[in-house]
This record gives C-alpha cells, sequence and structure tokens, in this order.
C-alpha cells in the first residue's frame, strides 16, 4: 500500500510541475482539466487545490519583501531589570565617592573620641568630644550623606585654610567614619571645632541696657574682627555674613569669626549670599541681570552695618520690606548713627566702613590705624568689664 501511495505521490507531482510550466509557457491551454486528470489519476492521496501563479504572481514574489520592524513593549520583569541596574549604579557611584572620602578625610579613631550628644542642627547630630592629639574638648558634627552636601565641602576646605588665628573659631580636623553595624549612627563626616562658653555679640546686644553697647565695647569688638578679617584677606577668603549673630564673644571675652558656610575661596566674588540687611550695594547688584565682581571689601560694609546694630539695637532699615530694603541699600545714602552720644571718631569709623563705593572703601589693614580703633581708652579694661559681665 504505501508503495502505491508513493508512486501516485510522485506520478502526481510530475504532473503538477507540468501543469505550472504549461500554465506559465502556453496560457492558452484549460487548467480545470489538468486539475481533473490529476484528481483522477490519484483518488488515494487527499485533496490539495493546484494553484495556478499567473505572470503577475511570479512577478510580485519575486519582489523583495521588506520586514517592519515593532519595537518590543517593556514587561513588568524589563522594568525590574532596569530598576535595578540602575540602582547598582547608584550604588557603585556611591561606593566611589565613599572611597574618595576615605582617601581624602582621616578616620576619626585616632584622633577623637565621642562622649555625649548635645543636640541636633541642620548640618547634623552635635555630640561633645575629646580630641586626642591637641589634648582639649572639642565639638563634634557628624553629618550624614556627605555626597550631597557638597557645601559642606567647600565649608571644611575655607576652614583648614584660614585655621589657627585667634579671632576666628577653632578648627580641628575633619574626620571620615564608615557605616558599621554595631554604631551606624556614628557614619559620616565628622568636623571637629572649638568647644566655646559664651555669646554672640547679637545675645549680647539683647540682653543691655536699651539694647546699646557702651561705645568701648563697640570699639574693641570692631578691633578684633578687624584682626579676623585682615587674616581672611591674607588667605583670600571671602565672609559674605558677617553680622551680630557670627561673632562671638567667649568667657575670656576673646572675640571670634564662625560660621563660614557662605564663605568663598578668591580674591573676587559674586555670590550673594548672606543676609541681606548686611550686604554691601555692590553684593546686591547681583540679584539682577548684571553680574558684578567684588572683593573682600564688601565684609567692611557688613561690619559697619554690625557697629550701628551694636550701637542702637538694630541693623538699618530693618521695618522695611526686602524688595524696598534692597533698593534703599543700594540706591539711597548710607546708614549714618542716629543719637547724638556717639563720638566724632565712632561717626568717622561707621562713614568708612559703609562707603558706597567699595574703591573708596578702607581694608581691614587701613581701618586697623582708624583714631576710633587704635585709641582706645584702658582696652585691657574694657576687655575685663566684658568678661566681668558674661560671668
Amino acid at each position: 500500500m504505501w508503495k502505491a501511495i508513493r508512486k501516485c505521490f510522485c506520478f502526481r507531482k510530475k504532473k503538477k510541475d507540468k501543469t505550472i510550466r504549461k500554465s506559465v509557457v502556453v496560457p492558452s491551454e484549460n487548467p480545470e482539466q489538468k486539475l481533473e486528470l490529476a484528481e483522477t489519476i490519484c483518488q488515494e492521496t487527499p485533496e490539495t487545490p493546484d494553484i495556478n501563479i499567473d505572470q503577475e504572481t511570479v512577478e510580485r514574489l519575486e519582489e523583495p519583501q521588506c520586514d517592519t520592524y515593532e519595537e518590543p513593549s517593556e514587561t513588568p520583569d524589563d522594568t525590574n531589570c532596569q530598576e535595578k541596574q540602575k540602582q547598582e549604579l547608584d550604588l557603585g557611584m556611591n561606593n566611589c565617592q565613599e572611597n574618595q572620602l576615605e582617601v581624602k578625610f582621616p578616620t576619626p579613631r585616632t584622633y577623637l573620641q565621642i562622649l555625649e550628644p548635645t543636640g541636633q542642627d541642620s548640618y547634623g547630630m552635635n555630640y561633645t568630644g575629646w580630641h586626642r592629639k591637641e589634648q582639649l574638648d572639642v565639638s563634634v558634627t557628624i553629618v550624614k550623606d556627605i555626597e550631597k552636601r557638597k557645601d559642606i565641602l567647600q565649608e571644611v576646605e575655607v576652614l583648614e585654610l584660614i585655621r589657627g588665628h585667634e579671632n576666628v573659631i577653632g578648627y580641628y580636623g575633619a574626620y571620615y567614619q564608615r557605616a558599621s553595624v554595631k554604631k551606624p549612627h556614628y557614619e559620616g563626616l565628622w568636623i571637629s571645632m572649638e568647644r566655646w562658653n559664651g555669646v554672640a555679640v547679637e545675645d549680647l546686644i539683647y540682653t543691655s541696657e536699651q539694647y546699646s553697647l557702651h561705645e568701648s565695647w563697640i570699639a574693641y569688638i570692631c578691633k578684633e574682627v578687624l584682626k579676623g578679617l585682615c587674616h581672611l584677606e591674607n588667605k583670600k577668603v571671602i565672609h559674605h555674613d558677617l553680622r551680630p549673630q557670627n561673632i562671638i564673644l567667649t568667657t575670656s571675652a576673646d572675640v571670634k569669626i564662625s560660621d563660614f558656610s557662605s564663605a568663598t575661596i578668591g580674591e573676587m566674588s559674586h555670590s550673594t549670599s548672606g543676609r541681606i540687611p548686611y550686604l554691601a550695594p555692590e553684593v546686591l547688584a547681583n540679584f539682577g541681570k548684571k553680574t558684578i565682581w567684588y572683593n573682600s571689601k564688601a565684609d567692611i560694609w557688613s561690619l559697619g552695618i554690625s557697629a550701628l546694630q551694636m550701637a542702637e539695637g538694630y541693623y538699618p532699615f530693618s521695618r522695611f520690606p526686602q524688595q524696598k530694603l534692597m533698593k534703599r541699600i543700594m540706591h539711597g545714602p548710607a546708614p549714618v548713627l542716629l543719637w547724638d552720644k556717639w563720638s566724632d571718631n565712632f561717626h568717622s569709623f561707621v562713614g568708612q566702613c559703609l562707603q558706597k563705593d567699595p574703591a573708596w572703601r578702607p581694608s581691614a589693614g587701613k581701618l586697623l590705624s582708624h583714631p576710633f580703633i587704635c585709641k582706645i581708652f584702658n582696652e585691657r579694661g574694657v576687655k575685663s568689664n566684658i568678661k566681668w559681665h558674661l560671668q
């Protein structure tokens, strides 16, 4: 039976090929007759309709076919894979940044000992600590997610540059601690600073009678601040945020400039950091479309405004809304002392600090020779009075 089927199939195949050739070469022959003949010869095979290929069909088949591309749709598995790859990439970048921090900053183990927590601020958790190398008490701030806090790294760079001056807040190094299973809260950048007892000048103003300091106290404080500003100028650092809140008086009546979070490195700057009431006109000009470069004399203006506040309890135009205050500082006359009790030397000193044109404004070094600064009566007694007041 299988032989008969094979014979019939072969014969039908030959006949079919012949039929196709004839249909192409001699189109006048009737293809239906050939189909009937093939069906008669091979009755045992299943019926398969014959296909007549005309010239148009042949030409169409010979044309090159162009496959269309369909963009594959994302499946949940693909999305999970992409998220996993992104997480691995972020983890790799974090590990790389951690390695850079470890290279730049030593581990705190051999330098610092954490004692007790004292609170938390915008930087991170604060602790009292013991600096083994310096053999003194320090204040330690642990900053988390340091990779996202470029401002902290910039401040540390400034502190490294200006450290060691008696009129600048003490800085005793920064250290990096990797995360550990036992003490995960200690992970981060450890910044060790001078631990001081005393008050900010702003607090001293508010605790004084009529919110006004004695003129000799103001002269002493301004002198010490100018010495600190001379040091910053020599190191090519601009503070940008000098004001009574950032001037410290210790219980020993030592004056120190603090908070260098807005400071920049370089002789010139166009930063708009700082509190608007204390900013110089050339600094405020940068809030417009123009870029105005200025130098460390902007800090001298801030000292002049601070001196006015120490004298009369508030900064000039304190009741003005912000936009009006900015216009008044930039386009109005410079502020002056209003009370009659102040000496001519004090009026002159404030006038020198608040020169609208920075080209006419003296540097910190020149102001140290101003009579208001260099002729303080009984300076040692003034310091003793401040020290007694702070006890």
